[in-house]
């Protein structure tokens, strides 16, 4: 498994991951991944498979997962009302619009691998070596926030795991496909989590290059 910077080409794996890995009333438009692309590349890094089996059987390397990113300068206060931080937190927002270079806040956007390749532990090692490689390049990070359904325990579990807490949960934030009625679907909490950017700047690995964000072997 390596992990490269995500090219223009690779959209059409990325939005196949995103299918697989959200229910459709949460899942982003094809457009904001482009955008988010174009925005902030270096923030936005692809798994892929380039076992000799899955070459074999693909005819090429398999993208397998995704993660993206954006740079914020700023975080609504902790004493700031759901509103603001809901604001803040928009689904398909235009990152051209709250991306900055020179940001201090690296907020993970999305992350999701292929349902074959979850499980495995693959997640937890993509995810840390993709924030290692970003904390790495933008020295002035200095945290890095994710937003997480309540729901989503596997997820929850890799976050806490290395070492991101909660600063603020948002009622309410998620649809979800359980039904309260015949038309009407339950509702989960958003998590807000946050971790130091210095813990995945003390993290090692393998490299083929000069490039931080070239070939990381996981």
């Amino acid at each position: 498994m390596n992990l490269f910077p995500a090219q223009p080409f690779d959209i059409q794996d990325i939005m196949k991951i995103e299918r697989q890995s959200f229910i459709p009333s949460i899942q982003e438009k094809q457009k904001t991944f482009e955008k988010r692309l174009e925005v902030f590349p270096q923030g936005f890094l692809i798994l892929t498979d380039s076992s000799e089996k899955i070459v074999k059987q693909n005819g090429k390397a398999l993208t397998a997962g995704y993660l993206c990113s954006e740079l914020w300068d700023s975080m609504p206060s902790l004493e700031d009302s759901d509103e603001i931080f809901k604001r803040k937190f928009v689904l398909n927002h235009n990152p051209a619009h709250t991306h900055n270079t020179n940001g201090m806040y690296l907020y993970v956007t999305s992350f999701a691998l292929l349902r074959d390749y979850r499980g495995q532990g693959l997640g937890e090692k993509f995810f840390v070596s993709s924030l290692a490689s970003i904390c790495g390049a933008f020295s002035q990070i200095k945290k890095v926030v994710i937003l997480v359904n309540a729901e989503w325990e596997n997820a929850l579990k890799i976050y806490k795991k290395v070492g991101f807490t909660e600063i603020h949960r948002l009622k309410d934030f998620f649809p979800t496909l359980k039904k309260i009625s015949l038309f009407k679907h339950e509702m989960s909490d958003g998590i807000i989590m946050s971790q130091n950017a210095d813990e995945f700047r003390k993290i090692n690995f393998e490299s083929n290059t000069e490039n931080p964000f070239y070939g990381i072997k996981l």
